[in-house]
Protein backbone atom coordinates (compact mmCIF):
# COMPACT_ATOMS: atom_id res chain seq x y z
CA UNK A 1 0.00 0.00 0.00
CA UNK A 2 2.72 2.48 0.98
CA UNK A 3 4.73 1.68 -2.16
CA UNK A 4 1.65 2.38 -4.30
CA UNK A 5 1.06 5.68 -2.48
CA UNK A 6 4.67 6.77 -3.02
CA UNK A 7 4.68 5.84 -6.73
CA UNK A 8 1.35 7.56 -7.41
CA UNK A 9 2.44 10.66 -5.49
CA UNK A 10 5.70 10.90 -7.45
CA UNK A 11 3.91 10.48 -10.78
CA UNK A 12 1.22 13.06 -9.98
CA UNK A 13 3.76 15.59 -8.66
CA UNK A 14 5.98 15.14 -11.71
CA UNK A 15 3.24 15.16 -14.36
CA UNK A 16 1.25 18.01 -12.80
CA UNK A 17 4.33 20.25 -13.08
CA UNK A 18 4.92 19.54 -16.77
CA UNK A 19 2.36 21.74 -18.60
CA UNK A 20 3.96 24.74 -20.32
CA UNK A 21 2.81 27.99 -18.74
CA UNK A 22 4.18 31.30 -17.53
CA UNK A 23 6.21 29.75 -14.70
CA UNK A 24 7.76 27.16 -17.03
CA UNK A 25 8.75 29.87 -19.51
CA UNK A 26 10.23 31.98 -16.70
CA UNK A 27 12.17 28.94 -15.48
CA UNK A 28 13.68 28.32 -18.92
CA UNK A 29 14.54 32.00 -19.38
CA UNK A 30 16.13 32.31 -15.95
CA UNK A 31 18.16 29.13 -16.41
CA UNK A 32 19.46 30.25 -19.80
CA UNK A 33 20.49 33.65 -18.44
CA UNK A 34 21.73 32.90 -14.94
CA UNK A 35 22.20 29.15 -14.57
CA UNK A 36 20.45 26.19 -12.98
CA UNK A 37 20.10 27.52 -9.43
CA UNK A 38 18.26 30.65 -10.61
CA UNK A 39 15.91 28.60 -12.75
CA UNK A 40 15.33 26.00 -10.05
CA UNK A 41 14.28 28.68 -7.53
CA UNK A 42 11.47 29.69 -9.91
CA UNK A 43 10.35 26.07 -10.18
CA UNK A 44 10.70 25.49 -6.42
CA UNK A 45 8.22 28.27 -5.71
CA UNK A 46 5.74 26.69 -8.14
CA UNK A 47 6.26 23.29 -6.50
CA UNK A 48 5.45 24.75 -3.08
CA UNK A 49 2.24 26.27 -4.46
CA UNK A 50 1.37 22.86 -5.95
CA UNK A 51 1.96 21.28 -2.53
CA UNK A 52 -0.36 23.80 -0.86
CA UNK A 53 -3.13 23.35 -3.43
CA UNK A 54 -2.71 19.57 -3.45
CA UNK A 55 -3.03 19.59 0.35
CA UNK A 56 -6.29 21.54 0.08
CA UNK A 57 -7.59 19.11 -2.54
CA UNK A 58 -6.65 15.94 -0.66
CA UNK A 59 -7.67 17.17 2.79
CA UNK A 60 -10.87 18.82 1.58
CA UNK A 61 -10.24 22.10 3.40
CA UNK A 62 -13.52 23.69 2.42
CA UNK A 63 -13.08 27.10 4.08
CA UNK A 64 -9.70 27.74 2.45
CA UNK A 65 -10.96 26.48 -0.91
CA UNK A 66 -14.01 28.76 -0.70
CA UNK A 67 -11.82 31.72 0.23
CA UNK A 68 -9.46 31.16 -2.70
CA UNK A 69 -12.28 30.77 -5.22
CA UNK A 70 -14.14 33.79 -3.85
CA UNK A 71 -10.99 35.86 -4.41
CA UNK A 72 -10.05 34.14 -7.69
CA UNK A 73 -10.53 37.35 -9.69
CA UNK A 74 -8.27 39.41 -7.41
CA UNK A 75 -5.60 36.72 -7.39
CA UNK A 76 -5.77 36.46 -11.18
CA UNK A 77 -5.37 40.23 -11.60
CA UNK A 78 -2.36 40.29 -9.25
CA UNK A 79 -0.81 37.39 -11.13
CA UNK A 80 -1.46 39.07 -14.49
CA UNK A 81 0.17 42.31 -13.30
CA UNK A 82 3.23 40.39 -12.12
CA UNK A 83 3.40 38.59 -15.46
CA UNK A 84 3.28 41.84 -17.42
CA UNK A 85 5.93 43.48 -15.21
CA UNK A 86 8.17 40.38 -15.40
CA UNK A 87 7.74 40.16 -19.18
CA UNK A 88 8.67 43.83 -19.69
CA UNK A 89 11.74 43.43 -17.44
CA UNK A 90 12.88 40.37 -19.39
CA UNK A 91 12.30 42.09 -22.75
CA UNK A 92 14.26 45.19 -21.72
CA UNK A 93 17.05 43.33 -19.89
CA UNK A 94 20.64 43.46 -21.14
CA UNK A 95 20.94 39.77 -21.99
CA UNK A 96 24.58 39.83 -23.09
CA UNK A 97 25.68 41.72 -19.98
CA UNK A 98 23.75 39.33 -17.73
CA UNK A 99 25.21 36.26 -19.45
CA UNK A 100 28.81 37.48 -19.31
CA UNK A 101 28.64 38.85 -15.78
CA UNK A 102 29.93 36.34 -13.26
CA UNK A 103 27.91 37.65 -10.35
CA UNK A 104 27.07 35.53 -7.36
CA UNK A 105 23.42 35.07 -6.63
CA UNK A 106 22.32 37.32 -3.81
CA UNK A 107 19.71 36.44 -1.22
CA UNK A 108 17.68 39.43 -2.38
CA UNK A 109 17.62 38.38 -6.05
CA UNK A 110 16.72 34.80 -5.12
CA UNK A 111 13.97 36.02 -2.79
CA UNK A 112 12.55 38.29 -5.50
CA UNK A 113 12.54 35.46 -8.05
CA UNK A 114 10.95 33.07 -5.55
CA UNK A 115 8.25 35.53 -4.49
CA UNK A 116 7.37 36.50 -8.07
CA UNK A 117 7.05 32.87 -9.14
CA UNK A 118 5.05 31.98 -6.01
CA UNK A 119 2.56 34.78 -6.63
CA UNK A 120 2.15 33.92 -10.31
CA UNK A 121 1.58 30.23 -9.52
CA UNK A 122 -0.72 30.98 -6.58
CA UNK A 123 -2.88 33.31 -8.67
CA UNK A 124 -4.60 30.29 -10.22
CA UNK A 125 -6.62 28.44 -7.53
CA UNK A 126 -8.21 26.37 -10.31
CA UNK A 127 -5.08 24.23 -9.82
CA UNK A 128 -7.02 22.67 -6.93
CA UNK A 129 -9.55 21.30 -9.43
CA UNK A 130 -6.68 19.96 -11.54
CA UNK A 131 -5.31 18.04 -8.58
CA UNK A 132 -8.82 16.85 -7.77
CA UNK A 133 -8.99 15.33 -11.26
CA UNK A 134 -5.61 13.63 -10.83
CA UNK A 135 -6.67 12.23 -7.45
CA UNK A 136 -9.92 10.87 -8.89
CA UNK A 137 -8.07 9.26 -11.83
CA UNK A 138 -5.53 7.57 -9.54
CA UNK A 139 -8.09 6.72 -6.84
CA UNK A 140 -6.12 8.62 -4.21
CA UNK A 141 -8.97 9.21 -1.76
CA UNK A 142 -9.59 5.45 -1.65
CA UNK A 143 -6.05 4.55 -0.63
CA UNK A 144 -5.40 7.33 1.89
CA UNK A 145 -6.96 5.96 5.06
CA UNK A 146 -4.94 7.71 7.78
CA UNK A 147 -2.89 10.84 8.48
CA UNK A 148 0.45 9.04 8.01
CA UNK A 149 -0.47 7.91 4.50
CA UNK A 150 -1.74 11.40 3.63
CA UNK A 151 1.45 13.03 4.90
CA UNK A 152 3.59 10.51 3.02
CA UNK A 153 1.57 11.13 -0.14
CA UNK A 154 2.01 14.93 0.04
CA UNK A 155 5.74 14.66 0.77
CA UNK A 156 6.38 12.47 -2.28
CA UNK A 157 4.08 14.58 -4.45
CA UNK A 158 6.32 17.53 -3.60
CA UNK A 159 9.42 15.44 -4.34
CA UNK A 160 7.92 14.53 -7.72
CA UNK A 161 7.29 18.19 -8.51
CA UNK A 162 10.79 19.38 -7.60
CA UNK A 163 12.26 16.43 -9.53
CA UNK A 164 10.62 17.82 -12.67
CA UNK A 165 11.99 21.33 -12.06
CA UNK A 166 15.45 19.99 -11.25
CA UNK A 167 15.45 17.85 -14.39
CA UNK A 168 14.37 20.59 -16.79
CA UNK A 169 16.79 23.18 -15.34
CA UNK A 170 19.64 20.64 -15.36
CA UNK A 171 19.07 19.77 -19.03
CA UNK A 172 18.71 23.42 -20.12
CA UNK A 173 21.79 24.42 -18.16
CA UNK A 174 23.82 21.77 -19.99
CA UNK A 175 23.03 23.45 -23.32
CA UNK A 176 23.28 26.99 -21.95
CA UNK A 177 26.85 27.75 -22.99
CA UNK A 178 26.34 26.23 -26.45
CA UNK A 179 23.72 28.83 -27.33
CA UNK A 180 25.06 31.87 -29.17
CA UNK A 181 24.47 35.19 -27.44
CA UNK A 182 22.54 36.61 -30.39
CA UNK A 183 20.12 33.69 -30.20
CA UNK A 184 19.84 34.14 -26.43
CA UNK A 185 18.88 37.78 -26.97
CA UNK A 186 16.15 36.70 -29.39
CA UNK A 187 14.94 34.04 -26.93
CA UNK A 188 14.73 36.68 -24.19
CA UNK A 189 12.78 39.08 -26.41
CA UNK A 190 10.31 36.35 -27.39
CA UNK A 191 10.04 35.16 -23.79
CA UNK A 192 9.30 38.68 -22.59
CA UNK A 193 6.57 39.16 -25.21
CA UNK A 194 5.01 35.75 -24.49
CA UNK A 195 4.90 36.41 -20.74
CA UNK A 196 3.36 39.86 -21.27
CA UNK A 197 0.88 38.13 -23.60
CA UNK A 198 -0.04 35.67 -20.84
CA UNK A 199 -0.74 38.57 -18.49
CA UNK A 200 -2.86 40.48 -21.02
CA UNK A 201 -4.76 37.29 -21.95
CA UNK A 202 -5.64 36.64 -18.29
CA UNK A 203 -7.02 40.18 -17.92
CA UNK A 204 -9.00 39.90 -21.18
CA UNK A 205 -10.48 36.56 -20.12
CA UNK A 206 -11.54 38.09 -16.80
CA UNK A 207 -13.45 40.85 -18.62
CA UNK A 208 -15.01 38.31 -20.99
CA UNK A 209 -16.19 36.22 -18.02
CA UNK A 210 -17.67 39.34 -16.45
Amino acid sequence: MYVAIIIKALVIGFVASMPVGAVAILTVQKTLNSGQISGFIIGLAAAIVDLIYASIAVLGLGMIKDFLFSHERTLAILGAIFLIISGIKIYKSDTIKQFRAKKKLTKMSMANDFFSSFLIAASNPVTIIGFGSFFATFGIHDILTNSLQTTLFLIFLFIGAITWWFTITFVINKFRKKIKLKILVIINRITGLVIVGFGILIILLLFIKK
